[in-house]
């Protein structure tokens, strides 16, 4: 998992909306420091992190609902969709590694038992040690399991479809934008000459 971009110059004495803004910023960039990787649905990791980005970053505009008010709620609905979608794909993934798993074990006993059947077989039993490991029975638990990665293989690829849908909407209806303007702090406004009394 990735860590956390260190969040510096944080003022203790100064407003609380200033330094939320400063949070902000940096979760703001740390979440779109991962745009690159949205258009490649093999990069399971780093997708893994660009949720944990989009936690971070809703978690800072929950924590500064106050701060952030209307515009602040729009984005945290926004990012928690984000997120959603992406745990969505990472489930997908962590099933399809466990399901993955369980298959090699199973075509690695089943080779460690076809050798050890030849060593021991006649010429004659060769054929059909060699037509039983190329067809599994029926109730081979291997063919259920090919199966179920298969599914799993069509329901991850639905769900970075919806990511990747979720993601260009919000970037075309300015989503990026409106954060950083949430995250702009104003310029100090130039004090007013004191007039002298006369």
């Amino acid at each position: 998992m990735s860590r956390a971009w260190p969040v510096r110059d944080v003022d203790p004495h100064a407003p609380v909306l200033d330094n939320a803004r400063r949070v902000l910023a940096i979760r703001i960039a740390e979440f779109y420091s991962y745009e690159p990787v949205v258009a490649h649905p093999e990069l399971s990791e780093a997708l893994h992190d660009l949720r944990i980005s989009a936690k971070r970053l809703r978690y800072t505009l929950e924590l500064f609902r106050p701060q952030f008010g209307k515009a602040g709620e729009r984005q945290i609905e926004r990012v928690k969709t984000i997120q959603e979608a992406l745990g969505a794909l990472h489930d997908h993934d962590v099933r399809i590694e466990l399901i993955g798993n369980e298959l090699s074990r199973f075509m690695v006993e089943q080779s460690q038992k076809t050798r050890l059947e030849i060593a021991d077989a006649s010429p004659d039993e060769l054929a059909m040690i060699a037509s039983a490991a190329l067809r599994p029975p029926a109730d081979d638990p291997r063919r259920g399991l090919i199966a179920l990665l298969g599914r799993e293989h069509a329901g991850r690829r639905s769900a970075y479809a919806r990511f990747r849908e979720l993601w260009e909407q919000f970037a075309h209806d300015g989503m990026r934008r409106e954060l950083v303007r949430l995250s702009a702090t104003p310029l100090p406004r130039p004090r007013q000459p004191q007039s002298s009394a006369a």
